[in-house]
């Protein structure tokens, strides 16, 4: 049988780069999103996974592909995946920390978690709203937001996401400050974490999902939210406590929160998500996990990607900027 690759995620704009796959691999190029649409295969060899498909990579799944001996993400995180199951299987996974020259040029998370940043400042989604309902400054007081100059801002991880966020913020005027016990930042002040929360204007969440962050912020930092807070989550779902955020919420309609992410979200949980009632009622603003949804970053992921699958196969002998192991709390740095 001869070895091939399947490539999950989506691929319409790679272009010429579906070639340099072809020449590693037969390759069959094709988005799944559901596990009934992947079907067992004898042959396939290597994976290029979706991140955001609707199920996890355990061993359930390996068993339908049991020549598959490399699975390579193009995102950061890997809670889609059952790391375990792999290492069992003697599968080989690889992420894009494993390429982080490569990884630094993707801007596209950074930018979104700006985006949303502002949005938690001004609710640009309540303007359209006003005008898709047909009104326009019918309701000025529901549309008067804040700026973003002058504000502290507390970022809590200090990767390449974060960093960036630093940038774009003083480039706004604002005051920055961090949390990571990783990082040591000589143009940043690093501050204790329950400080972030207690003096930050607006809290950024940048950290990546490890066993360490997993349900980091609950109630007792959400309590030290200062009143008219903004709470921003690009990272991972798991890190924050949904049901503790439920609760602040419903006490403090003051919060102004933007997420792109819900806990359980490889196993489809995040569609029942009781922070999503808050979204309805437009009191949060919830979008669906497309930070690094850019054609460019991307493009960059499969790139990495093509150029990990070369190194596995041996013909390059490592990736240029090889995955060192001092992040543990750092950005979620995905190409989502």
């Amino acid at each position: 049988m001869s070895p091939s690759l399947l490539f999950s995620a989506p691929f319409s704009f790679l272009g010429e780069l579906q070639d340099e796959f072809r020449r590693l691999l037969p390759t069959t190029f094709r988005e799944i999103w559901k596990r009934q649409e992947l079907a067992p295969d004898p042959t396939l060899t290597a994976w290029i996974v979706n991140p955001a498909q609707g199920f996890r990579v355990d061993a359930s799944v390996l068993k339908d592909l049991p020549a598959l001996s490399v699975l390579i993400t193009p995102s950061t995180g890997t809670n889609h995946l059952d790391l375990e199951a792999c290492r069992q299987r003697g599968v080989t996974v690889y992420s894009l920390l494993d390429d982080r020259e490569g990884l630094n040029e993707i801007a596209a998370s950074a930018e979104f978690t700006f985006l949303l940043l502002l949005n938690t400042l001004r609710r640009l989604d309540r303007g359209a709203g006003e005008v898709t309902a047909g009104r326009w400054r019918d309701r000025e007081e529901f549309l008067r937001g804040s700026e973003l100059q002058g504000k502290r801002v507390g970022i809590l991880g200090f990767g390449r996401i974060g960093r960036r966020i630093a940038r774009y913020c003083d480039a706004f005027g604002a005051e920055v400050a961090y949390t990571d016990p990783y990082v040591t930042s000589a143009d940043t002040p690093a501050v204790p974490l329950e400080e972030l929360f207690s003096r930050s204007d607006i809290v950024c969440i940048c950290c990546a999902l490890t066993p360490e962050t997993n349900g980091l912020v609950g109630a007792a930092l959400l309590s030290r939210l200062k009143p008219g807070a903004c709470l921003v989550n690009t990272s991972r779902g798991e890190v924050l406590v949904e049901q503790d955020l439920t609760r602040v919420l419903a006490d403090r309609p003051d919060l102004r929160v933007g997420l792109d992410v819900l806990a359980g979200e490889p196993v489809g949980l995040h569609r029942r998500s009781p922070l999503l009632e808050f979204h309805r009622s437009g009191q949060i603003v919830v979008t669906p996990h497309v930070a690094g949804a850019t054609a460019e970053s991307q493009t960059q992921a499969a790139r990495i990607a093509c150029r990990l699958l070369r190194q596995h196969l041996g013909e390059i002998s490592r990736p240029y900027g090889a995955r060192d192991d001092d992040s543990t709390v750092r950005s979620e740095e995905v190409a989502r």
